[in-house]
């Protein structure tokens, strides 16, 4: 259910006021241990929750308005962290189910200000800053049975940062772009897997290249958010009827998961490859051409250059060389256990495509 409202508290000020209930119900059902209890993924959860809304904006004069809000959102855990949130009957993996405990629901609460103006009608701008803080956020955590865990709720996490854009209109060019800083941060501290991280538990006992653990320390970068976006685009009209636009966007590197403490370093041993994957710009062109009111022709092509980069970046084992052959165990025992060589593996970006069109208008 969902109800909104705007006031108008005088000339220049509104004040919107919003509010949504929500009411979620999982049923997960075990046929082969359909009796709930340890290790049975038998279970019906509901989540429940009032958000409300509030926001305002301000004209001060023509060209110059401020505004400001606050929000709160939540959402129902999935089947699959409440099938592995069983701290007595954790997962491998955590996509792999193994028991069906209660989780809390995520709250998010945002809150938001900024100004936005518009100077010789062509230019417009705008300056924002932004806080949001999620409660009971959903972290696959480690077990104390080695190599193992479950999903669990985690205390706090916060994402704050500011937001800055502007486009440009002159003739038929349009120019524009934006940038955004992002701090993701944990807020609590907790302990998770850190088998492929050089700082875990194991390897500073003198155990390298074995299952550890790391902490988690409140003011850690979450893993996989970078901190620095930038994109800027053009777009030129041609012909009255033909328009190409050009844009790029530029992103920062940002940490692997499985270095959640920050702190990962190779030591081209045991431990290979950073601890972060890298940043990359890529640029995109397109053009579309209006044949008819109501029918267009478009064609785009997405990382023009074709340039080769990653997205993410996962820390974990590998019985692979560097010339590709496989040893199960590349080092001698250490206390009676085998080392395992540790590498950080990356998603790949997609490479150049190109595709077009037509577009009908009903």
């Amino acid at each position: 259910m969902f109800a909104t409202d705007t006031l108008t508290l005088a000339n220049r000020l509104h004040v919107t006021m919003s509010g949504r209930y929500n009411r979620t119900t999982i049923d997960n059902t075990d046929r082969i241990r359909p009796i709930a209890g340890t290790g049975s993924l038998t279970g019906r959860h509901s989540f429940s929750g009032f958000n409300p809304a509030v926001g305002a904006a301000y004209r001060a004069t023509g060209v110059l308005s401020f505004y400001g809000g606050f929000t709160q959102g939540s959402r129902a855990p999935t089947a699959i962290e409440l099938g592995c949130a069983d701290p007595n009957s954790p997962c491998r993996l955590p996509n792999a189910m193994a028991g069906d405990p209660p989780l809390e629901q995520v709250v998010a609460r945002t809150f938001e200000a900024g100004v936005r103006g518009t100077a010789e009608g062509n230019l417009r701008w705008s300056a924002g800053w932004f806080r949001g803080v999620n409660r009971e956020d959903i972290l696959f955590v480690a077990s104390e049975q080695t190599g193992f865990g479950y999903f669990k709720n985690f205390e706090r996490t916060r994402r704050q940062g500011v937001e800055l854009s502007a486009n440009w209109r002159f003739g038929r060019v349009t120019l524009g772009g934006g940038y955004t800083f992002l701090d993701a941060t944990f807020q609590s501290e907790e302990e998770v897997n850190g088998s492929g991280n050089s700082t875990n538990e194991e390897a500073r006992d003198g155990i390298p290249g074995t299952e550890g653990v790391i902490e988690i320390e409140p003011g850690n970068r979450i893993p996989l958010v970078p901190r620095h976006m930038v994109k800027a685009f053009t777009e030129i009209q041609v012909t009255p009827r033909l328009v190409v636009d050009f844009d790029a966007a530029g992103i920062t590197s940002s940490f692997a998961r499985g270095n959640e403490n920050n702190l990962h370093q190779p030591d081209g041993r045991y431990y290979l490859g950073e601890g972060s994957s890298p940043g990359y710009v890529v640029a995109n062109l397109g053009a579309r051409f209006d044949v008819h009111p109501r029918v267009q022709l478009f064609v785009q092509v997405n990382n023009l250059f074709n340039r080769q980069y990653t997205t993410a970046a996962q820390l974990g084992a590998t019985g692979f060389t560097a010339t590709g052959s496989f040893i199960a165990r590349p080092f001698p025992a250490i206390g009676g256990e085998f080392p395992v060589q540790q590498s950080a593996f990356f998603a790949p970006g997609a490479p150049r495509g190109a595709w077009g069109g037509l577009r009908i208008r009903f």
